[in-house]
């Protein structure tokens, strides 16, 4: 009859349970999963760095789009008849045309 010895706290600290046959049997995939579990930490730090990247840059989209927005309606306001009439003034030698555009034809 195989005698069965105990496991005990004492010889995980003192190393002797790496001695242990099933453990020396085991060794490698012991080894594969430590190696995947670095893999899979990296990867997960590496996919979180990418989506915190990717919701700054969607912020970053959304800003730039409400300043365009804000951009394109000054525009507009500056560009219109009466606006440009008035900062150019009563001294204006310009003038609008009081007739309608006469339409070539060949």
């Amino acid at each position: 009859m195989k005698k069965k010895k105990k496991f005990s706290v004492l010889k995980m600290l003192t190393g002797d349970v790496l001695m242990h046959p099933f453990v020396k049997r085991q060794m490698g995939l012991m080894v594969l999963v430590v190696c995947l579990i670095v893999l899979y930490e990296g990867n997960r730090y590496a996919c979180q760095s990418e989506t915190v990247k990717i919701q700054r840059l969607r912020k970053e989209i959304i800003d730039l789009r409400n300043e365009s927005v804000a951009l394109r309606n000054e525009l507009m306001q500056k560009s219109l008849q009466s606006n440009i009439e008035q900062r150019l003034g009563d001294d204006n030698p310009l003038k609008p045309a009081t007739a309608a555009p006469i339409i070539i034809e060949d």
